[in-house]
């Protein structure tokens, strides 16, 4: 397991404060009090299921606000757009699960194994009284100070108990699936270009050509479909594996360089715009 303790200074106190574990493959832990800061927009790769535990937060996802406040959930879907920021003077302190799709569907699969395709969240603010203790209890059981007092067969239940309950309480049908037109194979297709060699220059020709539309329709198209401009995507794709690289133990400049970054200042700028913190900060604190 790996974690890190994050906090963010002005003038000698600490204001926001944020811990990240990776507690298994596929599977990390998020806590944060925050105050002022504001997300910018952004996407996860994986399921976000958060527990609001004081105050309120505000984003906007699919041109909705939507405000969580405390005793409430929120559930954001992988790849889906949204910001995310106070909505009171307070702040909020908050607590979220990230699971891979392919763990959680795997999760689904046991509880329900005719289910098909990925489990989809419409509903991204909700009321669940028992789900929202479960789920802080789930944190409570990935702590590293807490590891000890449990088993790993109690957290593997605690997990899958969280996952039944939000599959089959909170989950829409159809499943969620990324191809239901011949545009959103192309913009599939764009993002599958982008994975592969997010550590060159690519061009928005290269894309447009890849897919055989012009460059105006294919910002079109993909911004409709995605939520963002395929530049912030690429920009998203990056710092998301930034972030990895960083947990795994890589240097700075070996991740500015491998995530296509042209040097650390690059890097260290569109990074503390997305987390709050600079990667310095972030590797520092990293356990």
């Amino acid at each position: 397991m790996r974690h890190s303790n994050i906090p963010s200074r002005a003038g000698g106190r600490p204001r926001e404060h944020a811990r990240h574990w990776r507690v298994a493959d596929g599977i990390d832990l998020f806590e944060a009090d925050y105050k002022r800061f504001t997300f910018p927009k952004h996407s996860h790769d994986y399921y976000a299921f958060g527990t609001i535990l004081n105050g309120a937060e505000q984003f906007i996802t699919r041109g909705t606000r939507h405000v969580a406040r405390r005793g409430q959930l929120l559930l954001m879907n992988p790849m889906q757009v949204h910001d995310g920021g106070p909505a009171c003077d307070d702040g909020y302190h908050y607590q979220i699960m990230f699971i891979a799709p392919q763990i959680f569907a795997d999760l689904v699969d046991e509880i329900s194994p005719k289910s098909k395709g990925l489990p989809f969240f419409s509903q991204h603010v909700i009321d669940d009284p028992a789900l929202h203790l479960q789920l802080q209890k789930l944190h409570r059981l990935f702590l590293p100070e807490s590891r000890h007092l449990a088993s790993n067969l109690e957290r593997d239940s605690q997990l899958l108990y969280s996952a039944a309950r939000l599959a089959l309480r909170h989950a829409d049908a159809p499943p969620f699936e990324f191809h239901p037109g011949a545009e959103d194979k192309r913009i599939r297709k764009v993002i599958d270009y982008m994975m592969a060699h997010q550590d060159e220059n690519i061009s928005l020709e290269t894309l447009a050509t890849l897919t055989g539309l012009s460059r105006f329709h294919l910002l079109r198209v993909f911004s409709n479909a995605t939520g963002l401009p395929p530049h912030t995507y690429l920009s998203h794709m990056r710092l998301r594996r930034a972030k990895r690289m960083l947990f795994d133990g890589h240097s700075i400049a070996d991740t500015a360089a491998a995530t296509g970054f042209s040097d650390q200042s690059h890097l260290n700028r569109h990074f503390k715009t997305m987390w709050g913190v600079s990667p310095g900060i972030f590797i520092a604190n990293t356990r």
